[in-house]
């Protein structure tokens, strides 16, 4: 084989981003085919998520007004928050909840620390000075709504909705690591799966 043909058989295999998104998207699309026979557990993400629009953020909202008097980065909460924050804290617990969930009340404390060792994306010190507070009160969501359910269907939850509120998971690497990728076996289609790794590998 000559040196042009293996050159453009390296770019060829080489992970590209428009790869990574199409991986993702062709996820998105796979796990709604997965859940469509799942009414169940549709209505389970559908309610998580409402109790985090009113619950969650309405008292993220209110502990950042009270700590916007020593913590002035926190007085805008609201136009910070979007992006990458609600996803990576529902990564975080994911992984927390993975690893130690059967002590539910400890889920959060681990999360924080997952936190702290490394910065999800976008996050600036307004994220992290509130996000003791979120984490909490997501957890707190969780498991007054999944608390009695299988650990694998309160994981499964938890992963389906960061996917689906993450703005751009190809940009989001712990969430493709903590939550997409568990979803090869058994919800993602073969094409999608050979995409998604074929996406993550790194020359």
């Amino acid at each position: 084989m000559g040196t042009e043909e293996r050159e453009r058989r390296r770019r060829l295999a080489s992970p590209t981003e428009g790869m990574l998104h199409s991986a993702t998207t062709m996820a998105r699309i796979d796990i709604a085919g997965h859940l469509a026979a799942r009414p169940a557990t549709v209505a389970r993400i559908r309610e998580l998520g409402l109790r985090l629009n009113t619950h969650a953020f309405v008292h993220v909202r209110v502990e950042a007004r009270r700590r916007s008097v020593t913590r002035p980065e926190t007085a805008d909460i609201s136009r910070v928050l979007p992006g990458h924050f609600w996803c990576s804290l529902l990564t975080v617990l994911v992984e927390a909840a993975d690893r130690w969930g059967r002590v539910l009340d400890k889920v959060p404390v681990y999360a924080r620390e997952l936190v702290e060792e490394r910065t999800p994306p976008g996050w600036g010190a307004a994220q992290e000075a509130i996000a003791d507070t979120a984490l909490e009160a997501v957890w707190r969501c969780v498991v007054e709504l999944l608390g009695l359910r299988p650990p694998e269907e309160l994981l499964l939850v938890m992963r389906v909705l960061a996917l689906f509120v993450c703005p751009d998971p190809g940009r989001h690497p712990e969430l493709l690591r903590v939550c997409l990728s568990p979803l090869q076996r058994g919800v993602l289609q073969e094409t999608t799966t050979m995409l998604l790794r074929q996406s993550l590998v790194r020359p």
